[in-house]
């Protein structure tokens, strides 16, 4: 196919968007959306590869493969290894265990899975992946292997002009998945390849279905797509549901531009525009880890010189890697000893550090290698299916988050008594607070940071909230235990929920737990303590949640001050009285292990510190066994 200048200057279209979001999104809050722009390209011209190849019966699978693996992989092995070297330098253990896993995921395009594992595309944690933008290139790459051979298989069964209108048919089914998922499933919806295909299957459609237009028709149709892929990069946000039905607004403008195929446009065949289209990909590449250089020396107005330099180092790759064709075999050995390596890195991280092994436990225990998410959240979402049901039980209802999730874990650890019947309801962190009415929730939305705006996470918690008294469970509790991340923000609306909890129930127990968090995770407490050859457990002390969201000595003062209102009339748990002791926090136990795999989730041995703590203190003996039983 003859080189298309439109589609090059589309290219660099996109990665100027993604590039100045990445560098600061209030300059085009919707610049994500270029990333969808190359979704359409990449679908365009791998269907002009594969169906030409069909109608001529020249196409070859291993052929296709290989092609896209030339093309792709010595530009990104040359990333992972400068990124994975670079921070070798500088990295605390479990930051460089993770890149480690996370340049196996690039190299092997499964990124976008273990990053939706992880967290959130848009999440504060998202400025500390180095490679977090290759996901979209695991999504192609998983398209490119997915997308010949169904395509062939086809050929067996249908015509070429049948299967043409089959993929009409799987357009707009994969945009009804991408939107329904986008509502229900977030992150899954925004990283996985299903509700992403639409997007490529649209750009081949553009192929499909060609149009001959005359010249001033091509500007008229080239300029409406502009229109549409500027729209979606001024008016929408990380706020917006996404890739649901708003997707569709760059998608069909980066098709009406590749439709048009104008030639002569002076916004796309620019000698600028050219240019950086050329580098396109590499700049892609580059731009990211730049971005978090920014992030993580905190470099005040990076964007002056990341943006230079992201460009610049684009160039360098494009001239040096990519204008220099290679051969599948040239590759080989590269990218099996940068895999090998990585993978050492991800799975004996201790050969990389000079530290005792007792110690290096607490510096490399987190959320991921604990598995702790999975334990954190079992027990309470299975109780979130159940009502009360025992007959002379003593009825517990657990309301909260993952908090939540904690002291239930802990509770179990204690040995519950066996005439309780325990129930949970989930109310997720971002809601803020656990049981409002309609009205009040309106309110208490339009002053939330975390979903103010966000009309998907607002029908999410109205649906925790009605969840709550399923099953009449508020009524009927004889002990209630309300556990949540508190935000300083959100206080005033946690106490209302308290208080409407008390007027539902005014014979429950009813026990508020504090806050149990520090500024940063235990494991970076860990090593910096190591490093300052500090006791780790003063040094928590010094580091209890007191930051822009959460403080805990204020909260804590709050719930304690307010416990014997009448209105209130609740028992509150100081966790900060359980997990410290007089100058010191504890959070690792005689073994080493850690307490805590971030700075707020218990591991095992923290829930069990935590259920020896409630015997030792005498906590909760209304419900809880002796400890000889």
């Amino acid at each position: 196919m003859k080189f298309r200048e439109d589609i090059n200057g589309l290219r660099a279209i996109a990665v100027i968007a993604v590039v100045l979001f990445h560098f600061n999104s209030s300059l085009i809050p919707g610049g994500f959306a270029g990333v969808d722009v190359f979704f359409v390209i990449s679908g365009f011209l791998m269907t002009s590869i594969i169906f030409r190849g069909l109608e001529n019966n020249t196409f070859s699978v291993l052929t296709f493969y290989k092609a896209r693996a030339v093309r792709i992989i010595p530009a990104l092995l040359a990333v992972c290894i400068t990124v994975l070297i670079f921070c070798w330098f500088f990295l605390m253990p479990l930051k460089l265990e993770a890149l480690g896993r996370h340049v196996i995921g690039s190299v092997s395009f499964l990124s976008n899975i273990l990053y939706w594992t992880e967290s959130g595309y848009f999440d504060t944690s998202s400025q500390t992946k180095w490679l977090l933008h290759t996901w979209s290139l695991s999504v192609e790459w998983q398209f490119y292997i997915i997308y010949p051979i169904a395509l062939i298989v086809l050929k067996k069964l249908f015509s070429l002009t049948n299967i043409k209108r089959i993929l009409i048919v799987a357009t707009v089914l994969g945009l009804g998945i991408s939107i329904y998922a986008s509502y229900y499933w977030p992150s899954p919806a925004y990283f996985l390849l299903p509700t992403r295909a639409w997007e490529m299957l649209a750009g081949g459609l553009v192929f499909l279905y060609p149009t001959t237009l005359s010249q001033p028709r091509k500007k008229h149709i080239e300029w409406t797509g502009l229109a549409l892929i500027f729209l979606s990069y001024a008016f929408i946000s990380k706020s917006d549901m996404w890739p649901g039905y708003l997707a569709l607004i760059p998608v069909v403008g980066a098709a009406l531009v590749i439709l048009a195929n104008n030639s002569n446009s002076p916004i796309t065949s620019n000698k600028i525009m050219k240019n950086i289209g050329l580098w396109s990909y590499s700049i892609y590449l580059w731009h990211w880890p730049v971005v978090v250089i920014g992030h993580y020396f905190n470099i005040e107005y990076w964007a002056f010189v990341g943006i230079p330099l992201s460009i610049l180092l684009g160039f360098i790759s494009y001239t040096v890697i990519e204008k220099n064709k290679v051969t599948l075999k040239a590759i080989i050995l590269p990218y099996v000893l940068i895999l090998g390596f990585a993978c050492i890195v991800s799975s004996n991280i201790g050969l990389f550090y000079n530290i005792p092994k007792m110690k290096l436990k607490a510096i490399v225990t987190n959320t991921e290698t604990d598995q702790n998410g999975k334990y954190t959240w079992d027990k309470i979402r299975h109780l979130d299916q159940k009502d009360f049901a025992g007959k002379n039980k003593e009825k517990v209802l657990i309301i909260g988050d993952s908090q939540a999730g904690d002291f239930t874990n802990s509770l179990y650890d204690a040995g519950l008594n066996k005439n309780v019947d325990i129930v949970s309801r989930v109310v997720e962190a971002d809601c803020g607070f656990f049981y409002l009415p309609p009205a009040e929730q309106n309110i208490a939305f339009s002053q939330s940071p975390t979903i103010k705006g966000n009309q998907m996470w607002q029908n999410k918690c109205r649906t925790f909230i009605k969840n709550v008294d399923k099953g009449d469970v508020v009524e009927q509790a004889n002990v209630i235990i309300l556990a949540m991340y508190w935000r300083d923000v959100n206080m005033n609306w946690i106490f209302k929920s308290i208080q409407n909890i008390r007027a539902n129930n005014q014979h429950a127990k009813i026990y508020v737990i504090g806050g149990k968090s520090f500024n940063t995770p235990v494991s970076t407490l860990a090593y910096d303590a190591y490093k300052q050859q500090a006791d780790l457990g003063h040094y928590a002390k010094m580091n209890i949640a007191s930051n822009d969201l959460e403080n805990r000595a204020v909260q804590n003062k709050q719930f304690e001050a307010n416990a014997k209102l009448p209105e209130y009339n609740y028992t509150f748990i100081n966790m900060t009285q359980v997990m410290c002791h007089s100058d010191r926090c504890d959070v690792i136990d005689k073994d080493g292990n850690s307490f805590y795999s971030d700075k707020r989730h218990t591991t095992r041995a923290g829930t069990k510190y935590i259920a020896e703590q409630l015997h030792k203190q005498q906590l909760f003996n209304e419900i809880l066994a002796p400890e000889n039983q």
